[in-house]
């Protein structure tokens, strides 16, 4: 007789045969033969009970602990009033923002822990989730690549070139340099036509904005290198003493980052502000992107902080902070990196405040006052 497969056993099954293994003299392999399960399965549970009738109970199938009253309620009430018109506000201009990024941003910018089911609801409620349901493009995601970043701010630099178009049909071209580690957008311009002058012209304005970078990340497109000699951009890298490395078309992953940026430019910029009239329209409006990316929106890959954090070399002392404050309720009001000595002022949402210098609380409120009297 051919044996039924079968995963699953009530209890009442398994009962049954683990009474009749323990108050007869049958063997495994003979139990196995009267019920068709397999004798290891019956071993299982004889061991499970410790050979005993009076633990039966521990066959019993586990049932899922329930939520409490408190975890439901805190993910099923509204969001705060000031949260859902902060949402609101960022969806004009961020449009394609889910609930890990809004999440990230209340928590960088506010302290704000909220739960990205919450956030989720809220969209569904104001019918966000329906719209890019309907909008969404159907295909295969491309495959996951290893992410790979060099140790520290300007060890490298990625380069590359957009195309965008003007109202009119007229073609223009953004040249970006973008950090490695960070993602901190060092220098992104318009031109009007792609040459290597204009390349090397960004390429000096950011070293002498930023400081001088350690390698440069770029294709082998003829703005960059010659095929048959040395070019003037190569040159330009020699001046400076830094290293190119030029990827072929065969590794895009060498550029991923500077070509998440220009996937993020077209679904956060130009879907959003454009199309511009003019190049010095457009390039006034990247300036305010800039600007945001780089200070305001939280960056998945680098833990939910903004690039600047990274950038300016705050954010082990950030991460630090913002554990000491989901811990208080508290927020942070103010970071810098002067000379090397990282400063974090954080406090309750109203009372005193908390000075931490590299990660140590240095002084407060309280401390200052009675040193005082």
């Amino acid at each position: 007789m051919a044996r039924i497969k079968k995963k699953h056993y009530s209890f009442e099954e398994k009962s049954l045969v683990v009474q009749k293994a323990l108050e007869s003299e049958l063997t495994l392999k003979e139990l196995d033969s009267m019920f068709s399960i397999h004798f290891s399965t019956i071993s299982s549970w004889l061991k499970k009970i410790n050979h005993n009738l009076d633990n039966i109970d521990q066959l019993k199938p586990k049932r899922k602990a329930k939520a409490s009253e408190e975890h439901k309620q805190a993910t099923q009430e509204d969001l705060p009033e000031w949260i859902q018109k902060e949402i609101n506000k960022l969806l004009k201009d961020q449009p394609s923002w889910g609930p890990l990024k809004f999440k990230e941003y209340f928590f960088r910018h506010h302290q704000e822990l909220l739960s990205e089911r919450r956030i989720y609801f809220y969209l569904k409620e104001t019918g966000v989730i329906e719209k890019r349901r309907k909008a969404r493009f159907k295909g295969e995601r491309a495959p996951h690549e290893r992410r790979f970043e060099f140790e520290a701010p300007l060890a490298a630099a990625q380069c590359d070139l957009l195309q965008m178009t003007l109202a009119g049909g007229e073609k223009i071209y953004l040249i970006t340099f973008i950090d490695d580690y960070s993602r901190f957008i060092l220098s992104s311009s318009f031109v009007p036509v792609k040459t290597m002058d204009h390349v090397i012209k960004n390429f000096v304005a950011m070293v002498r904005n930023h400081g001088v970078i350690e390698r440069l990340i770029t294709d082998k497109g003829s703005e960059f290198v010659n095929w048959n000699s040395f070019s003037r951009f190569e040159q330009t890298l020699l001046d400076w003493d830094v290293e190119l490395i030029a990827s072929g078309p065969d590794r895009p992953q060498c550029q991923g980052k500077i070509e998440r940026w220009h996937k993020t430019l077209r679904e956060d910029f130009e879907d959003v502000y454009g199309p511009f009239t003019t190049l010095v329209e457009a390039q006034i409006a990247l300036d305010n992107f800039n600007t945001f990316y780089n200070y305001e929106r939280p960056n998945e890959a680098i833990k939910g902080l903004v690039p600047a954090d990274r950038f300016y070399g705050v954010s082990d002392e950030l991460l630090k902070a913002f554990t000491h404050c989901r811990k208080k309720d508290e927020r942070i009001y103010f970071t810098c990196n002067i000379g090397g000595n990282k400063l974090v002022v954080c406090g309750p949402r109203q009372g005193n405040i908390k000075v931490f210098l590299n990660g140590k609380e240095e002084i407060s409120n309280d401390s200052k006052a009675s040193a005082s009297q």
